[in-house]
């Protein structure tokens, strides 16, 4: 099956560089002209169905994308927890080894590493694969984060430096084959 992964409308948190985690944030007004470019990149797309994350920017992106369909909400991607981590500059987080670990769920700060979230979105992607056909298109409207746990599941990649590579624009639709 394909996948088609869009990434949330920008948000004011996006602009300035720091992650919010699961803090709600709706997505501003470059936000709002991003998921208009992504509804016309997908016009003519037939989905069987469409998955958005339980989060404010993410449900919005959705409505603009897709208003035609009905989506599932489903809270395995959703956006990792950050614990006292929320606000930090993405780079900085980058620079911390627990961030993106392949061997605990939670750092000492009580963000969830890597692990926990590409479990979640392995056992998401699971589902999907006992539930829809092979030829079927499924939209899912998420966060950067899912983005790259549903690539590192698709393609099997689990090399942290190479992950440091893997970005995902808020008006981008990535497909993968599943």
């Amino acid at each position: 099956m394909k996948l088609y992964v869009v990434r949330h409308g920008e948000t004011d948190s996006n602009v300035k560089g720091i992650v919010s985690g699961v803090q709600d944030e709706g997505i501003n007004k470059n936000g709002i002209k991003q998921a208009q470019a992504i509804n016309q990149k997908l016009e003519g797309v037939k989905f069987v169905a469409v998955y958005v994350s339980p989060m404010a920017r993410a449900v919005e992106t959705a409505e603009i994308v897709v208003p035609e369909y009905k989506y599932n909400v489903d809270s395995r991607i959703s956006e990792r927890e950050l614990g006292d981590l929320k606000g930090y500059a993405i780079s900085e987080l980058w620079k911390n080894p627990l961030w993106n670990s392949l061997d605990v769920c939670r750092t000492p700060e009580g963000a969830e590493t890597f692990l926990a979230g590409y479990q979640r979105v392995k056992d998401f992607m699971g589902e999907l694969k006992k539930k829809y056909r092979k030829d079927d298109k499924i939209l899912i409207v998420t966060h950067s984060f899912v983005s790259r746990c549903i690539w590192s599941v698709a393609t099997g990649i689990m090399d942290m430096e190479v992950h440091k590579s893997f970005v995902h624009k808020n008006d981008e639709v990535k497909v993968f084959e599943w």
